[in-house]
Formats: C-alpha cells, structure tokens, sequence
C-alpha cells in the first residue's frame, strides 16, 4: 500500500489521529501491521456516539497533548521476582532467568480486525514497535510474582504483551501501569491452558494530563482459573478494559477492581465476558469512590452462548458520591441464549451512610477519618480476593492513603 493510501484511511482525521498516520508511515506496512490499522481506520478514535464509549470520549481528549509531568511512585517496587519494564526506551527485561520462565521479544503476527469491539488493541498492534512487543511463557510454577510495569514516559507509547500460562501452571502476575502525561494504549493477552491458574493484580496510576488504554483478552481453557484484582486512580482519561472467553467446559474467573477518583479524574472500568462453554463461572465486583469533579464509567456484559449451559455468573457495582458534583455512569448487561444458567447483576450509586458517621463522631472519631474509614471498608470487597497478603495490603494502604489526604 502507498503512503497515499494510508493517508486516506481515514476521511477527515483529527489531529491525533494524523500523527497516527504519520508513525505508521516509518514502521513500513508489513501485512500484519496493515490489517491491524486498516481495522481501526473503519471507525477511528472512539467517541460518545459510539455506544461502547459514550462516557469516555477518547477523540475528545487527544485533542490536547498531555504535557509531561513527575514520575510516579511504583507501589509494587519492593516486591520481589522478575520484572519486565516497557518505557519509551523499549522493554528492560530480568537479568536472571527463573526456571520456567521464558520470552521473546518479536513482532507478534496476530493482527486485530473488530475494529468496533477494539479499536485500540487494533491501533496498538498496528503501530507498537518491535522493542515494546514481548511474548512470555510460563511454563513452570513461579514461587516469585511476574511483574510487569508499563511507564509510559512519552507522547504516544504503544505495547503489546502475550502471555502463555501453560497446563497446570500457577503463577501470579503484578501490574503497573503508570503514565506521566502523554497517551498509552496497551494490549495484553493471557492465555490459560488445561488445569492452569493465574492471578493478576492491577495498580493504576497516572498524572491528570495522561490518557491511558489498557485492553486485555483472556482466553481460558478447561478447568483453568483467572482471578483479577485492581486499584485505579484514573487519569485525564483512563480506559480498564478487560475481555473473558470461557472456550472450554470448566473454567473460573474472577473480575474484581476498586477506583477512587478526585478532580479531574476519569477512569472507565469495562468488561465482557463470553460463556461460549458450559459448566463455567464468572463472579464481578467493582466497587468506587468518587469525589467533587470525578467520573467514573462502568461497562459490564455477560454473553451466555446457546449451548453454554450451567453457566453461573454474577456482577455487581457499587459507586460512592462522596461530595456533590461527583459523576458516575453504570450500564450492567446480561444476554442469554442459554436457558438453565444462573446470572445476575446489580448496580447502585450513593453516600456514605450518615447514621454511621454520626455514630463514629459521637465516638470521637474525627469526621475525615471516619468518613476514610467507611469508605475503605466499602471498597476493600474488590480487592478482597487478592491471595497474597503482601500485595493486598499494599493496595489497601494506598487506598487508605488517597482517602485520608483526600476526603
């Protein structure tokens, strides 16, 4: 293809997404690199009026560039075990090689054509350079967690990530995705083989110029778990989207994820989970806390397949409002073509319980902690299934950390 063709991909582009055009032009138009962009040229940056982002306009919000701000703090960093770390610099991975722990740093071919249902996995894979694309097998238990930390240090930063957890195999991997004011997107694949288990745990951090993408595919295999955990503070705009395919008879997963925004902060918690196979469980939580000038976004969808029956899945969200002014938008969506299954979802929006607080206060409790000390207990059910007590209660004194210096 031309460089004239790829110019008139789009028709009418924004700004942003001519410098699109233009960092696709220098990385050469491999087939896979070319299907990927033609894929997200059908639509384009995602809108409001595209009812999958109606409250995060992300053409909107590249309309400014993010200026660059200060590092940030990787609650993570004291964990130990090996860390693969993506910057503008490329990929640093471990300087040891752990038994059963294996990656490669290559193209990976698999280019991405729903171009509704994901436009940004599809610009990513269109436009992540080779030294920000890492494929990593797993293929033994791992007594140390798998870190990986995604700094983004630079106007566009794109990077793809594969992981492979083979049969059998347990191992827990640790997310960090920071970004300091400019715009990531990032894709990241799990698949889980026969009998394998992973859980992830998820922080989120970044300045309040940044705009940040995180898209992740989950496969699972027969009797495979996956369990996630997470805790974002948002951005300018901040995107968690995380999609389950339960392929085989047998399969769990837990989708759980706590949020806590203050001013100027957005953050949308996404999700779709496929039940293509009977005898398969899915169980949601997010919960929120959301102050004066917040807004918080929560997509979740259960598709139950025809044939998968048995299937027994459930999703709940929860917001806090804690000041006037606070935002939060919810749409939970069941649907089942399957007849003997088990679903349910649930969502409400409120304040804290003022009986409580007065009860706390007539115990001499000052108001800022009291009104801290609810909301931690009201949020730590999404973050309550986190198995390593190390990596909880890090998450929960970050947590309690935001609530004490911001209520």
């Amino acid at each position: 293809m031309s460089e004239t063709d790829v110019s008139t991909l789009i028709a009418k582009p924004s700004p942003a997404e001519e410098r699109f055009i233009s960092a696709f032009k220098t990385l050469g138009t491999d087939a896979s690199r070319l299907r990927s962009f033609e894929a997200f040229a059908k639509k384009g940056l995602p809108h409001r009026r595209i009812e999958n982002w109606r409250w995060s306009d992300l053409r909107a919000a590249l309309k400014t560039s993010g200026v660059q701000g200060n590092s940030i703090r990787d609650v993570f960093a004291e964990i130990a075990g090996p860390t693969f770390t993506f910057s503008a610099q490329g990929v640093k991975t471990p300087n040891a090689q752990p038994e059963g722990l294996n990656w490669s740093e290559e193209l990976l071919e698999t280019s991405f054509v729903a171009s509704e249902d994901l436009p940004m996995a599809a610009l990513t894979a269109a436009l992540c350079e080779n030294s920000r694309v890492l494929r990593i097998e797993i293929s033994a238990d791992q007594s140390l967690p798998v870190r990986l930390v995604i700094d983004a240090n630079a106007s566009d930063m794109f990077s793809r990530i594969e992981l492979n957890v083979r049969e059998g195999v347990k191992a827990t991997i640790v997310e960090s995705h920071f970004n300091q004011g400019g715009f990531s997107s990032t894709v990241i694949e799990y698949n889980v083989e026969k009998n394998a288990s992973v859980e992830r745990v998820i922080y989120q951090s970044a300045n309040e110029t940044a705009v940040q993408v995180v898209t992740t595919n989950v496969r699972l295999s027969g009797d495979s778990e996956f369990t996630q955990s997470a805790l974002a503070k948002g951005a300018k705009l901040c995107r968690l989207e995380t999609r389950v395919d339960h392929q085989v008879e047998g399969a769990k997963a837990v989708i759980n994820a706590a949020y806590l925004l203050d001013d100027g902060r957005h953050v949308d918690v996404t999700s779709h989970v496929r039940h293509s196979a009977g005898h398969c469980e899915t169980a949601q939580v997010t919960k929120g806390a959301v102050k004066k000038g917040g807004k918080g976004a929560f997509q979740g969808k259960f598709y139950v397949a025809r044939d998968a029956q048995k299937t027994d899945a459930a999703m709940a969200h929860n917001a806090l409002l804690l000041e006037d002014g606070a935002e939060v938008n919810a749409k939970p969506e069941l649907e089942i073509y399957a007849d003997d299954v088990q679903c349910a979802h649930g969502n409400t929006a409120g304040s804290l319980d003022e009986d409580a607080l007065f009860y706390m206060r007539q115990r001499g409790i000052p108001l800022v902690t009291a009104k801290a000390m609810l909301t931690q207990s009201f949020i730590a059910e999404g973050l309550a299934t986190i198995s390593d007590d190390a990596l909880r209660e890090i998450l929960e004194e970050e947590a309690n950390q935001w609530l004490m210096t911001s209520l």
